[in-house]
């Protein structure tokens, strides 16, 4: 019994280990020398990535071993040329950072021209808005660097430039989190995100603050233009704070469209039917033909209810003169008058905020009612 137990041991023992190791790196720019930080780094469609750090370091744990000679470690960035290695050639350091160099790439200048056909410019509101559901999206534990949570925002035909983000955070537990925005055509395999329409040479980035309850990123300066659907997707690059992420945005009702998620830099994509992140974006739209009693549209076809809403802020039980009101998706913001009365232009759904000196910003979403009064608390 003896003589056996120690043949199966050593059997055992001449078994390859197959443990995963730490590949790491840097990544520099091929003509400046510097780091290139939050670079999209994995084995595609594997679900095994992460991004770079600000130092343009990172570390992806892998077993060579489980891999075939034709996949590759990818390194993407925008701005900069797609550097493809084979895993089976990939050389493990111990004790320092080999580089990995990207070259950069040629921005090439939006190609889309606008003509006299588009001497109208139509202020509208696209995407999807979360009016008091309780529906959300989130990110968890088992989400990691270059992860993506994304919908597609379906929007009539023709031209259009893409302004602001707006979307709302139920809650995040991390002191911060670090996320790029990424704004994709819908030619991937089968029509999951494909081409990146942020031709600028630059990320968009934005910080979500612990306390944040919406966030407002403005996209005018990368010049972003659509003409049809796209999708729009919140990338994970950086957690601050606690080393969990526990992020859950608010998301809405919507049985005419798609969401995606994938779990790592990347991953393969899912697709969840039928439903909707609440991402909201204003857009200037061209036209050939002047606006009739334009109003705003929201989750396609769907007419925005259009309130004025009206109130007064108080502190300790009087008026606040000079408040300001802020409606956080149309921009349209007012001061409140000497006995703290204000009237703002608004839309169900919408985030308002109300804020004055020494005291707590306040965040109310409109819902049915006309009438808002708000009580502010001190600092």
């Amino acid at each position: 019994m003896r003589k056996i137990l120690f043949i199966i041991l050593v059997a055992l023992s001449c078994l390859p280990m197959y443990a995963q190791q730490d590949y790491k790196g840097r990544v520099l720019d091929a003509k400046t020398k510097e780091s290139v930080p939050y670079v999209n780094i994995g084995i595609v469609n594997r679900g095994v990535g992460t991004v770079s750090d600000e130092e343009g370091l990172f570390h992806l744990e892998l077993n060579k071993e489980e891999y075939s000679l034709r996949d590759s470690l990818q390194f993407s960035s925008i701005g900069y040329k797609t550097f493809k290695q084979a895993v089976k050639d990939l050389q493990f350091a111990y004790d320092e950072y080999p580089e990995i160099v990207l070259q950069p790439e040629i921005v090439k200048l939006n190609e889309i021209v606008v003509t006299n056909k588009g001497a109208y410019e139509i202020q509208e509101i696209i995407g999807y808005q979360n009016t008091g559901e309780k529906i959300y999206g989130y990110w968890k534990d088992n989400i990691a660097l270059g992860g993506e949570l994304a919908t597609k925002i379906k929007v009539k035909k023709g031209l259009r430039k893409l302004e602001d983000l707006v979307f709302e955070v139920a809650s995040n537990a991390s002191d911060s989190l670090l996320v790029r925005i990424n704004i994709y055509d819908e030619d991937g395999f089968k029509s999951f995100p494909g081409t990146n329409l942020n031709t600028s040479g630059k990320s968009i980035f934005h910080t979500i603050g612990k306390n944040a309850r919406v966030s407002k990123v403005d996209l005018s300066p990368y010049d972003i233009y659509v003409k049809n659907d796209f999708i729009l997707s919140l990338e994970l690059l950086k957690i601050y704070g606690a080393k969990k992420v526990s992020l859950v945005l608010m998301a809405a009702p919507n049985k005419y469209t798609h969401s995606y998620r994938k779990y790592a830099s990347l991953a393969a994509w899912e697709k969840l039917e039928k439903s909707a992140m609440a991402y909201q974006l204003n857009s200037t739209y061209y036209s050939d033909k002047p606006a009739r009693n334009f109003k705003a549209l929201v989750a396609k076809g769907k007419k925005a209810t259009n309130l004025n809403i009206s109130g007064f802020v108080f502190f300790a039980g009087r008026g606040v003169s000079g408040a300001t009101i802020t409606n956080e998706m149309n921009g349209e913001s007012t001061v409140a008058n000497t006995q703290g009365r204000y009237v703002l232009k608004a839309q169900k759904g919408d985030l308002v905020t109300f804020k004055a000196a020494d005291m707590k910003t306040k965040l109310i979403k409109i819902l049915d009612r006309t009438r808002v009064n708000v009580n502010l608390e001190s600092e």
